[in-house]
């Protein structure tokens, strides 16, 4: 992207107000040794060693920590239990300028964390707490009313689905969809498993998650036209437009109207994509309501998840200074 328009792009988003609403969660890595030759007296196993404890917000978190990275103000409408994951989401958040003020504080339910143990430079399987709970009907009532009444005081909204039950039931999520037709904002939903009902607001969807709502076939990644017919199908019973995102081989906005395709940036070595999607929503969001047409925020996007990636063992960032100083 040409320097002069990223500047007056990174500096109109100083001025953005963005509303993230939807599931948060606690990255939280550590490094393991599982072979110590020490065995525990009460239980006669094997002790294993933890060290090197890092924590990141994580899911709707990780999209406003990218946000706020941006220098958009960012507000984060969720729920999180009253323990010492949730804590530390708020703790994250203060310290990223990121408003917590709408984070609500259930005794009903755990915090949800993504428990990473990571043994040499490999990840094993992730323990994680808190992502299939109900969510108290009445607590994300509350959370719904704030929003609605809040929503004129946000430029943009971004909506996050992550969970195997998720906070935004197909009834809350719809209530939500009506009040942003109603107030006409922009909006952008990352949704993993109700993108159908997604219709007057703006979908971010990968390319497993398009295959599994359209029934294409997987190889059809690699043909542009197949890609144009499943879009044009899927965009015929929605108001709002399609980000899709390709990995390695780019990204794609369509609506109605318009249709464009940025490749992605060639990686330069050992790449982590855990919380690319995020980075995508984030920075084509900003981008949109800081004034880019949608080849120019697929481009925006695009660089800020080529900056996230090449961070290994995180959720990933791109940072205002990262992207000024960047040389592909």
């Amino acid at each position: 992207m040409d320097s002069n328009l990223l500047e007056d792009l990174l500096q109109k988003m100083k001025s953005l107000k963005i509303a993230v609403l939807g599931d948060f969660a606690l990255d939280f890595y550590f490094n393991i040794q599982t072979q110590t030759s020490e065995i525990s007296i009460e239980t006669q196993k094997e002790v294993h060693h933890g060290s090197k404890t890092r924590t990141y917000l994580g899911a709707a978190g990780n999209v406003c920590k990218n946000l706020a990275h941006l220098g958009i103000q960012t507000t984060a409408f969720g729920i999180i239990g009253n323990d010492i994951f949730g804590r530390e989401i708020i703790h994250q958040m203060n310290d990223l300028g990121i408003n917590s003020k709408q984070m609500l504080i259930s005794n009903e339910k755990e915090t949800s964390v993504y428990s990473k143990p990571i043994e040499g430079t490999i990840e094993q399987n992730r323990i994680d707490f808190g992502t299939t709970e109900n969510i108290p009907d009445s607590i994300l009532q509350d959370l719904v009313l704030q929003f609605c009444l809040q929503i004129n005081s946000y430029d943009g909204v971004i909506l996050n689905e992550q969970f195997l039950k998720p906070l935004l039931s197909p009834s809350a999520f719809e209530q939500i969809q009506v009040e942003i037709k109603q107030n006409n904002k922009f909006a952008i939903a990352d949704l993993r498993s109700q993108g159908a009902l997604a219709k007057d607001v703006i979908l971010k969807i990968n390319w497993n998650e398009f295959a599994n709502l359209t029934n294409c076939p997987e190889d059809a990644i690699d043909n542009l036209e197949d890609i144009k017919k499943y879009l044009n199908s899927l965009l015929q019973n929605r108001s709002k437009g399609i980000l899709l995102t390709l990995g390695e081989k780019g990204i794609i906005y369509a609506d109605k109207k318009t249709f464009v395709i940025d490749k992605a940036i060639p990686s330069k070595g050992e790449i982590d994509t855990v919380g690319a999607g995020d980075m995508v929503v984030a920075a084509f969001t900003a981008a949109m309501l800081a004034g880019a047409t949608e080849i120019e925020a697929c481009q925006f996007a695009n660089l800020c998840a080529h900056i996230s990636i090449h961070k290994i063992g995180e959720t990933g960032s791109a940072t205002t200074l990262e992207i000024m100083n960047y040389e592909l």
